[in-house]
């Protein structure tokens, strides 16, 4: 074969790869394009739908604003602290709630339960509950604690609010405890169970510690879904002008003759402040619903904050 023919060849033969190669990185940095370009749109969209809230927020947004009570405010609006604190008590209570419920469910399905038709319709089941519509908890909250439990729960009030709400994020907090939980390395396990520890010693000085990371971010992510909710809590929690008391009353409409504040009172929250803003725009100024989705947008980027920082330690740790 002369030098020509070879050289033949080897355009014959080459030039179609590096045809190929030049395609895949041409497609490839088009996609990264792609990419970049929809973060950015992403980011743009964020900080415009912040922008104009914050702004829009800003005749309202004070210390006075967020810290005074609306009972303290002639009329309807002109202070949110009532429904922050509420907020807060409602996050906190429905994570209280789930939390145990969630964990253990999650420790029992990964440690204790041998898979099979059971196991993966239970899990099925929790699918379709993190997939439930949250009008469709709030509706079945308000039939069964508010309605049907109200001489337990007092009707519209925490307890049947944080109840509602626990059901809701139970399947969020189960579902990260069990990813975290699968991050655990067996030879750690099996190395105590060769040291002569049971299941539970196992899991309680091992598989908790070394998946606690993760349960807590889901934890806190339970606990941010809570505080953004608007459907459950209309429907169970109610809604006061007043800071939430705490102290116990007699009561002949529930059982014992015993009312627990705040527990059996009515609580306010934000979404619903914003939503009485909207509903009633003669007693309630734009400014003020602006301002209220201000603070409540600010406690869910505190909280996601919060997961960051969890994320990050974990790395490090």
């Amino acid at each position: 074969m002369t030098y020509t023919e070879k050289s033949k060849d080897i355009k014959t033969n080459f030039l179609p790869l590096v045809s190929k190669i030049n395609l895949r990185q041409l497609t490839g940095r088009v996609f990264i394009t792609l990419s970049y370009l929809s973060a950015i749109l992403i980011l743009l969209v964020l900080f415009f739908i912040l922008g104009t809230i914050g702004i829009k927020a800003l005749p309202s947004l004070s210390l006075h604003f967020i810290l005074t009570s609306e009972s303290n405010q002639p009329g309807l609006g002109g202070a949110i602290g009532n429904a922050v604190v509420g907020t807060i008590l409602l996050s906190i209570f429905s994570t209280i709630l789930a939390t145990p419920v969630a964990v253990g469910t999650a420790i029992y399905l990964k440690r204790y339960a041998k898979d099979g038709f059971a196991v993966r319709t239970f899990r099925f089941l929790i699918d379709v509950l993190s997939g439930t519509p949250s009008i469709v908890l709030g509706i079945f909250g308000f039939l069964v604690f508010a309605f049907y439990m109200r001489s337990i729960t007092g009707g519209f009030s925490l307890i049947s609010g944080s109840i509602a709400l626990a059901i809701l994020i139970l399947p969020v907090i189960e579902r990260a405890s069990e990813e975290a939980i699968d991050t655990v390395k067996f030879d750690i396990e099996a190395a105590s169970y060769a040291l002569g520890a049971t299941k539970w010693e196992t899991i309680k000085n091992i598989t908790i510690p070394s998946a606690l990371s993760g349960i807590l971010t889901g934890i806190v992510l339970g606990t941010g879904r809570a505080a953004e909710e608007s459907a459950v809590v209309i429907f169970t929690a109610g809604y006061t002008q007043f800071y939430p008391e705490f102290k116990i009353a007699a009561s002949d409409k529930l059982l014992y003759g015993v009312k627990i504040y705040p527990f059996q009172d009515l609580v306010a929250s934000l979404p619903l402040t914003i939503y009485n803003a909207y509903n009633y725009p003669h007693l309630v100024s734009d400014s003020e619903a602006f301002a209220a989705a201000f603070v409540l947008i600010t406690i869910v980027l505190i909280i996601n904050a919060t997961i960051r920082l969890i994320a990050w330690r974990h790395r490090i740790g």
